[in-house]
């Protein structure tokens, strides 16, 4: 994939021209010089989307063109991404759930669906953790793992080398291993541009800061918060990540799982026709 150019914008202008004209741009203060970015548009129940890895706001735009007919929409970039605050501290995913609880506070949002993806899984079980189910109406888990560490009864994750070998890479090789990451995200075929914007909003997190949230996914085991989750809960995912999706379903009571076939990490942009269908059934049977 090429680098990011000028034509990224042009992407990004026709992602703008499909917004819906009530969104809305905001800050709020989650903590001492530190502001979330989020966007809400429509109106109804409470959606609240959370990017994963290094992602940004505009990665849910197809999610926002359809469900702000209907509902609330909340997007946000969490703490060290997109136009959210970059500190050198607090870069954790428990800090990030804490995070989203303040933006759930300050946006007085009661009985919301969060639509979390890949590494926000995480988020969502320290949220969880922290804060129990209080203000959730329903999760809906996209194609994210609760632990990446290998172990006797989880041979699918990586060793401590591996997740130290990952983390330098990344630290050394930023450039290069972004547009891998972007690259691999999918199946269908991306225009350069939309690409583009996506490395670009990537980059937007200081590597350093990537890094570090990276190695707090890889190196924890969350699975034992799973159980902790009590709201009715849409698990989706990939083919290639369907018995990690099995066995969260195994431990969240009221879950269940859709595996979408043939799609890409990001599935939602993958075929968000499919997606958008699934999301708005599970909205409908957890009213």
């Amino acid at each position: 994939m090429k680098l990011p150019t000028l034509f990224s914008c042009a992407w990004m202008l026709l992602s703008l021209v499909a917004r819906p004209l009530s969104l809305q741009a905001e800050f709020v203060e989650v903590a001492p010089q530190v502001k979330l970015y989020y966007e809400i548009s429509g109106q109804g129940d409470p959606l609240l989307f959370v990017p994963g890895w290094m992602m940004t706001a505009g990665i849910w735009k197809e999610q926002v063109a359809a469900f702000s007919k209907t509902h609330r929409v909340i997007v946000m970039d969490p703490r060290g991404q997109g136009n959210s605050s970059k500190v050198l501290s607090g870069n954790t995913l428990q800090q990030q759930a804490k995070d989203l609880r303040r933006l759930i506070e300050s946006l007085q949002l009661d009985r919301v669906t969060l639509v979390a993806w890949s590494m926000a899984l995480a988020v969502v079980l320290e949220y969880a953790n922290q804060f129990g189910n209080d203000r959730l109406k329903s999760l809906v888990l996209v194609d994210g793992w609760p632990s990446m560490v290998k172990k006797d009864d989880w041979p699918r994750g990586l060793t401590p080398e591996d997740t130290n070998r990952l983390v330098l890479d990344w630290e050394n090789n930023r450039m290069a291993k972004t547009n891998e990451f972007i690259d691999n995200m999918f199946t269908t075929e991306r225009s350069d541009p939309e690409l583009e914007w996506m490395v670009k909003e990537a980059l937007r997190t200081p590597t350093t800061v990537a890094t570090v949230l990276a190695y707090d996914y890889f190196s924890s085991d969350r699975r034992p918060l799973l159980s902790k989750i009590a709201v009715p809960t849409l698990i989706t995912m990939t083919a290639e990540n369907k018995e990690v999706g099995e066995f969260m379903q195994s431990q969240i009571p009221n879950s269940q799982l859709t595996v979408f076939e043939g799609l890409g990490h990001a599935l939602f942009l993958d075929d968000p026709r499919r997606f958008n269908e699934r999301l708005a059934a599970f909205l409908k049977s957890s009213e």
